[in-house]
């Protein structure tokens, strides 16, 4: 019984492997011979070429999906750069959902507020960090005129956040670290209070004349 089984196990091995019976060595053997080290004729494995030769189809249909010809029919483009585009999205919605659900202040969500405790932490703010360039009374300096009603990057609030968070290529640094919160209680103090008291002896206008609306 012990040696029916090792006989089918033999037969087995035999198909997967073609492998050459350690007797049989010498039909196998190659005239390659270097000081005493021979080389045999060893086929590769049966198993092994069917997997190298499923794995080649296999890759020439990947890389024909993903990468060249494959088009998604209903959505009239790469099917490859439609899920790219879907995934930014679906990212680009989580990061506005946390943003909205904590109260985070950006360029798209940022609003002048209008309660006293705001605007006396932004002229707060103003005076520690913008006074140098813009003046205590905002009439400019090495900064433009905030006092009035010419700007060079827009007058809302959008625009404000943009060029405070940011900077400029004209010498202004970026405040990127003041955080959300401060750049708007800022906005809102300009807005608010440096735009209705015009500073006297101010700088002359610069950009283009802009009014909130």
């Amino acid at each position: 019984m012990t040696q029916q089984n090792n006989s089918f196990w033999d037969r087995l091995m035999q198909k997967l492997t073609k492998s050459t019976p350690v007797e049989r060595e010498n039909e196998i053997k190659l005239d390659h011979d270097f000081d005493g080290i021979e080389e045999l004729n060893n086929p590769l494995p049966p198993w092994w070429s069917a997997g190298f030769i499923i794995t080649v189809i296999i890759s020439i249909f990947y890389v024909g999906f993903y990468f060249a010809y494959f088009y998604d029919a209903d959505n009239n483009g790469k099917w490859q750069e439609h899920e790219y585009q879907k995934e930014v999205a679906a990212h680009k919605a989580q990061i506005e959902a946390y943003k909205k659900a904590h109260g985070v202040i950006d360029e798209n969500t940022v609003k002048v507020v209008k309660d006293a405790q705001s605007l006396a932490e932004g002229k707060a703010i103003f005076q520690k960090n913008c006074a140098a360039c813009h003046r205590a009374d905002g009439g400019g300096s090495v900064g433009p005129n905030l006092t009035d009603k010419n700007w060079l990057y827009g007058c809302d609030a959008k625009a404000l956040f943009h060029t405070i968070y940011n900077g400029t290529s004209k010498g202004m640094p970026p405040w990127k670290n003041l955080g959300g919160a401060k750049i708007q209680k800022v906005i809102s103090y300009i807005l608010v209070d440096l735009q209705a008291h015009p500073a006297k002896d101010g700088k002359a206008p610069e950009g283009e004349e802009c009014n909130q609306g």
